[in-house]
């Protein structure tokens, strides 16, 4: 099964999955940084609820597929994507 990124570049599913999981990563980092600095804040407040109806649904099946994965397998993939979208 092939998916197609934001670009428009073909690229299977499983690499999708990956990066769908470093930009959730990403995001989350955010989140703990305006917790961090605002925690009571509204903004940090709707980051949180915006996340959670655009993101959190997608990365968590994500996730759940790539734990699906064998150890060594996680490891290679999660390298690639990271060294990728670094």
């Amino acid at each position: 099964m092939t998916a197609v990124a934001d670009n428009g570049v073909g690229m299977r599913a499983d690499e999708a999955d990956e990066v769908l999981l470093v930009r959730a990563r990403r995001r989350l980092r955010e989140l703990v940084a305006l917790l961090e600095i605002a925690p009571f804040a509204a903004a940090t407040t709707d980051a949180m609820r915006a996340y959670l109806d655009e993101d959190a649904d997608d990365a968590g099946e994500a996730f759940a597929r790539f734990c699906g994965l064998s150890p060594t397998v996680r490891a290679q993939r999660a390298a690639s994507a990271s060294e990728a979208l670094s």
